[in-house]
């Protein structure tokens, strides 16, 4: 008879498994919110500013549930809000009125923002403990959520033309009830659940370094809000995509993750984290020019294989950058912030671009982000400059 212990995951092996269950069920939604949205009467303005208070809301909920997690262990609240995501899909998958469709939309993105905050802080410190990289070791766990996010969109695609627009919230609320299957007897060290950053204000994780990672990656998800809020809308309304199309672009999102994941995580670990960062913003105007300069939909759902920089590689190296910015008492909070990060650039952004998107076309909004975009090349150029000037000053030890 086999024992629960060996059942049990290794703590690196369930967070994969976490992420693949995760991302397998937000593969399916995740491209149909602004669609929902949209079908429950809201403007594209709206939209925008529904995914503007959804975010301020999942920010501030993530930034205080990561310090909690400093205090009362990751595990526990990772299972509570991984089952408020469930219940917030579930909850979707009923008809009902534009009011009542933004409150759940809100609530389903706390409890998803404030899930990947605390399985990241997880994560990370399971990868410590292990005495394994941070670059290509939660790029290992990482990937499990690509690896769900493709069959999920295609799922979803295949869901939406069968059984509706609504099915696919309610098979999305199952798939997650079952992710919290993976935390099995899982543990975690008691050094998690000390009192040492509880004192530690906000405005301390802002300074320095850590907050200019913070600034860049807010600026970055301020131009990538354009692509996951309106890309879905672009291509059926611009571009007369199917669902199977929209999906298929998504799709290629999580498939051309997966080894951006791992090897310029792997790269970052040799050649420093601030120049892989530099790679990877550069191709946001790329990939947001093409998606609005192009009329033609199948050029557009290649230009999402720069996904694969724009946030595999992206997010992989910046969360690896940010957990050496601060100790592990401390990492729930700035995972947090971190994860507000996403939240901030939605609120910017979803309502910034919503808003162009009303007054002109999408496909200009798309080219006005480009240049947008811009922004955080530019300030994380400057950055490198900068720790170049100083490896360049420093005295030798020679």
């Amino acid at each position: 008879m086999v024992s629960d212990e060996e059942l049990a995951l290794n703590p690196i092996a369930a967070m994969r498994l976490w992420n693949l269950m995760f991302y397998l069920a937000m593969g399916m939604a995740v491209p149909y919110f602004p669609v929902v949205l949209e079908k429950s009467g809201l403007t594209p303005s709206q939209i925008g500013l529904a995914f503007s208070i959804s975010n301020i809301a999942s920010g501030f909920f993530s930034y205080y549930i990561g310090r909690l997690s400093d205090r009362v262990g990751r595990l526990k609240i990772l299972i509570a809000t991984t089952f408020g995501a469930s219940i917030s899909h579930l909850l979707l998958s009923i008809e009902l009125g534009h009011i009542s469709v933004v409150a759940i939309f809100t609530l389903l993105m706390m409890s998803m923002g404030a899930s990947n905050t605390i399985v990241t802080a997880y994560s990370i410190d399971s990868l410590e403990r292990a005495g394994l990289s941070r670059g290509s070791g939660f790029g290992s766990i990482r990937i499990g959520g690509s690896i769900g996010w493709i069959p999920g969109t295609f799922l979803g695609g295949v869901l939406v033309s069968i059984l509706g627009l609504r099915s696919i919230f309610l098979f999305a609320s199952v798939i997650i009830s079952l992710s919290v299957l993976s935390c099995h007897r899982l543990t975690e060290s008691a050094r998690t659940r000390r009192a040492g950053g509880l004192g530690v204000r906000a405005l301390s994780l802002l300074e320095g370094a850590p907050g200019i990672l913070l600034l860049t990656m807010t600026l970055a998800f301020v131009a990538n809000s354009a692509i996951m809020n309106f890309l879905s809308l672009h291509m059926i309304n611009s571009l007369g995509a199917s669902p199977l199309e929209v999906s298929t672009a998504f799709a290629l999102m999580g498939l051309t993750e997966i080894p951006a994941m791992v090897y310029l995580g792997r790269l970052s670990d040799r050649v420093g984290r601030r120049p892989i960062l530099l790679l990877c913003l550069l191709a946001f105007p790329f990939r947001l020019a093409i998606s609005g300069l192009s009329p033609d939909r199948y050029v557009v759902i290649l230009a999402q294989t720069l996904n694969s920089l724009t946030f595999g590689g992206l997010y992989v190296v910046s969360i690896a950058y940010a957990s050496e910015l601060v100790p592990e008492d401390m990492r729930g909070g700035y995972m947090g912030l971190y994860g507000a990060t996403f939240s901030v650039g939605g609120v910017i952004g979803g309502y910034l671009w919503g808003s162009v998107a009303e007054a002109t076309t999408y496909s200009e909004m798309f080219q006005y982000s480009a240049l947008f975009s811009l922004i955080p090349v530019a300030l994380a150029g400057l950055a490198l400059k900068k720790q170049s000037r100083e490896v360049y000053s420093a005295p030798s030890t020679r």
